[in-house]
């Protein structure tokens, strides 16, 4: 039977997925992240299944979402930006809850998100080599690149955007996987993305994993195209994430 645990880490507020007869031992963890303008709630379908392959789910609630709500800033990609950088910094203090109450197994982690939660996904890999396994789905490793399609489509609709705004997040430098993939170091990653993808462009992922090829630290990278697929999680992708995650955490 599945238990679900409320639980907040100091200011992050989480849900914690796993058979109940397996709370008090050590199982390999997998944090996942929801999208824009969602909340840990939204992906419990998802932690559910994971959880059947006795992992240790843990849902955070992005900053701005969820419990931690707040209005979206007027300058647009401002509150989105910040949402992921406050997943950034806070995902050690996740792990670290878990590694000193002993509860992660054999120090496998798994990191996996939909949408903002998959760009999220793709910067942590940059700078956490502690990641065995990571699911990026409908987000992108290229985050300069999605910034730009930001302030691009501010232009067209005649928004305002500062004219210092390259500078503003300025962090997601450091963070691209797509300008330093061979953080992947051979890591298992697994991609999705819907060619019809209204929100983050199908090439957006898809031209990373190509420039992947032939490259030794990225030979366990996959890549699923969801032909004529949008915006959207299906059940079936679900237990396609929950298999690769049982298979690379076990």
């Amino acid at each position: 039977m599945l238990k679900i645990i409320p639980r907040s880490i100091q200011d992050v507020p989480t849900l914690e997925v796993i058979q109940e007869e397996l709370i008090n031992e050590p199982l390999p963890l997998v944090v996942f992240y929801h999208g824009w303008r969602s909340a840990k709630e939204q992906v419990l379908t998802q932690a559910r299944k994971l959880a059947q392959k006795n992992i240790r789910v843990v849902l955070p609630d992005a900053p701005n979402h969820g419990e931690r709500h707040a209005d979206v800033s007027s300058v647009p990609s401002v509150t989105f930006w910040n949402s992921i950088q406050g997943n950034i910094g806070e995902f050690s203090l996740i792990c670290q809850f878990y590694q000193k109450n002993k509860l992660i197994k054999d120090q496998k982690i798994g990191v996996g998100g939909y949408s903002m939660g998959g760009i999220t996904t793709a910067a942590l890999l940059t700078q956490h080599p502690e990641i065995t396994a990571a699911t990026i789905i409908m987000g992108t490793p290229d985050l300069i690149g999605y910034a730009q399609l930001v302030i691009d489509d501010a232009k067209k609709r005649n928004l305002y955007m500062p004219a210092d705004f390259d500078k503003l997040v300025a962090w997601i430098d450091n963070y691209d996987l797509n300008s330093q993939p061979e953080k992947i170091n051979r890591r298992p990653v697994l991609f999705w993305h819907g060619t019809k993808d209204p929100r983050i462009p199908y090439r957006m992922s898809k031209d990373f994993f190509d420039n992947l090829q032939g490259k030794t630290y990225g030979e366990q990278v996959a890549f699923i195209t969801g032909y004529r697929a949008g915006h959207l999680v299906e059940p079936r992708l679900m237990d396609k994430i929950a298999n690769f995650f049982e298979y690379y955490l076990e």
